[in-house]
């Protein structure tokens, strides 16, 4: 495709004359809108150009935001349920934990494609697990004076 350039004074001028071959009248603001049109035409038949490029783990990310905020609401409700004590605080607290698990279940769940994706499900799952860490698989644990008798042997 040929590209061109058109000068800043080419749209206020009056109509020009083509070279003496062609003898016709041009309207160089005429000319402009048309050609925009065209142009417009071009990128909205590709779409490339209109659409953004999104994140891999743009749903992620977005249930990442959502956690964080039924996080800090659960958060805010035990509060409240610890000052309050009563029965319709209680309900609250446990509505409030009940939409986090609902959050974190889902991300847990989903499969991240980047770093960001998996510090995302690594938020949920330290959600889920109350901020313990993980236990050790049973098939890979080992006591301390079994691993000294082996490095000694």
């Amino acid at each position: 495709m040929d590209k061109f350039s058109v000068s800043m004074d080419f749209r206020g001028s009056s109509s020009s004359r083509l070279p003496l071959s062609l003898r016709r009248y041009v309207n160089p603001d005429a000319f402009l809108d048309r050609m925009e049109r065209l142009n417009a035409r071009r990128i909205d038949g590709r779409g490339a150009i209109i659409s953004t490029p999104q994140h891999p783990d743009a749903e992620l990310l977005r249930e990442g935001a959502a956690l964080d905020s039924a996080w800090r609401y659960e958060v805010a409700t035990l509060i409240v349920q610890k000052r309050l004590n009563t029965p319709e605080a209680d309900a609250i607290a446990e509505a409030a934990r009940a939409a986090t698990a609902d959050i974190a279940r889902r991300i847990e769940a989903a499969e991240a494609m980047t770093l960001d994706g998996l510090k995302v499900r690594a938020r949920a799952m330290l959600w889920s697990r109350h901020g313990e860490p993980l236990e050790e698989e049973s098939g890979n644990e080992r006591s301390d004076a079994a691993v000294t008798s082996i490095m000694l042997d």
